[in-house]
């Protein structure tokens, strides 16, 4: 996920239970563990690894300022949006690892997690307008214009 506009403080205690909670309500039964060894750094990044298969937890799982989706997306529909990409590496999608086409990943596992049923309508708007601008930056990129 883009970091710029999310939080970068580092979880206390409390806030990396209530985000254990939070997946716990969107994983249910998938045992996709989410590994809270960097929750509480500075600058730390949520992120899947499809090396090691689990979801880290990171200090931009909180919003932040920033007027853009992303920067806003919810707790909740951050850690849908990670899951969402743990969900799309089991059915067997690789992943584009290099830009512009990580921004078409991230788009679509956007609009993946957006579906979440636990989800409510404003975090859905979030990971849809999230997939939107994602789009919008890879129509702008070089690569994407000439395809």
């Amino acid at each position: 996920m883009l970091i710029s506009g999310r939080n970068k403080k580092g979880l206390s205690e409390r806030e990396i239970q209530n985000c254990l909670w939070a997946w716990e309500l969107l994983s249910g039964p998938t045992h996709i563990e989410l590994v809270t060894s960097e929750a509480s750094q500075h600058n730390s990044r949520t992120r899947f690894s499809e090396n090691k298969n689990v979801v880290y937890l990171g200090a931009d799982v909180k919003p932040g300022n920033g007027i853009e989706a992303n920067s806003r997306m919810s707790i909740l529909a951050c850690l849908a949006h990670e899951l969402a990409h743990a969900q799309r590496f089991k059915s067997g999608f690789q992943r584009p690892i290099e830009l512009p086409d990580v921004l078409i990943d991230e788009a679509e596992t956007s609009l993946h997690a957006s579906f979440m049923s636990v989800l409510g309508l404003k975090d859905r708007e979030d990971l849809i307008e999230d997939a939107r601008d994602r789009l919008n930056q890879w129509l702008s990129s070089p690569k994407g214009v000439n395809k």
